[in-house]
């Protein structure tokens, strides 16, 4: 059966988003439909379960069941701590009265601890949900680059990480690849969802970080490998995300980015299952729109400073 629920995305700026909620509810149901009847918000007609997408996602304030009024929530909400949220997508809007939404509800009011939150979005309309904004906490500072056991300038954030990890549907139990893994940032977030990862790196240094990190925060993986990401060493892969080297912070063995895509996309081709994502974050110069064997589904930009912009690849393998 379908339910609606409703993300209220965080305000980056990006298309990455809404790319990240529209890729998990369809990672659970395929068959998922959305509209986005304003900015920052995305409603989903899903069979997947929104409380479990909330659990995992980056780039979301809150995700939840939508519902059309307090009379509609009371019942996921009776006998538990609960509290009221509002936020607002437009200026100039009077406070909300808490009382006037949760009036009727069998619950006691926690603040600090809630087990569920009755979130209220207006934006022109109002829209309610039921969601559980503890199990949304990720502790994305606690797992920065300089928090981590081994540090490399290159190394990028937990939260994008994760949104990498996310965009590729990749769902627990599930053999996952970082073929440029470096110190583990996206391996990390990938295992941290329940995937079984492997990483992969040609610099000895830096499999020996990626152990070290993994260790560092309990997480575990079949295998973290020193190797040459376009001879693939595996035989079948579910879902594969990275963050392609370049520059002077990353070892490409001497190849530029085009040269090293050209030798490693055919590699990785071959090992994953027909229908599984592939996500890559590249310079925006070089184009992966034309290549054999996969789909281009979709591409995200990253602003990262004037000189550089960082292209998201969502890619299917046909």
């Amino acid at each position: 059966m379908k339910n609606k629920a409703l993300a209220l995305l965080s305000g980056e700026g990006t298309t990455i988003p809404a790319a990240e909620a529209r890729s998990l509810f369809a990672a659970y149901d395929e068959e998922s439909k959305f509209s986005s009847p304003v900015p920052r918000l995305l409603l989903a007609d899903s069979r997947a379960d929104p409380f479990l997408i909330g659990s995992r996602i980056a780039f979301s304030r809150r995700v939840g069941v939508a519902v059309a009024g307090p009379e509609e929530a009371a019942p996921m909400m009776e006998g538990k701590r609960v509290r009221f949220r509002a936020f607002d997508l437009v200026d100039g809007l009077p406070p909300p009265d808490p009382e006037k939404y949760l009036r009727g509800i069998d619950a006691q009011v926690d603040l600090r601890n809630p087990e569920v939150e009755l979130t209220l979005v207006r934006a022109g309309e109002e829209y309610l949900a039921v969601t559980s904004p503890g199990t949304m906490v990720q502790g994305w500072s606690l797992r920065r680059p300089r928090k981590r056991a081994f540090f490399h300038p290159a190394a990028i954030f937990p939260k994008l990480s994760r949104a990498l990890v996310n965009m590729t549907g990749c769902k627990s139990g599930e053999v996952f690849l970082d073929p440029f893994a470096g110190t583990g940032s996206i391996t990390i977030e990938a295992s941290m969802v329940g995937a079984r990862v492997v990483a992969l790196d040609q610099a000895g240094s830096m499999v020996k970080g990626c152990i070290s990190n993994m260790k560092h925060f309990g997480q575990e993986w079949l295998g973290v490998v020193r190797g040459d990401s376009t001879y693939m060493p595996l035989a079948r892969l579910d879902a594969v995300a990275t963050d392609v080297p370049y520059g002077r912070a990353s070892s490409t063995r001497g190849l530029k980015t085009r040269e090293l895509l050209d030798r490693f996309l055919p590699a990785v081709k071959a090992s994953m299952r027909p229908g599984s994502s592939l996500v890559l974050m590249h310079q925006k110069e070089v184009g992966v729109d034309q290549v054999r064997g996969f789909d281009l589904l979709e591409e995200h930009h990253l602003h990262v400073h004037k000189l550089l912009t960082r292209t998201i690849s969502v890619l299917r393998r046909k």
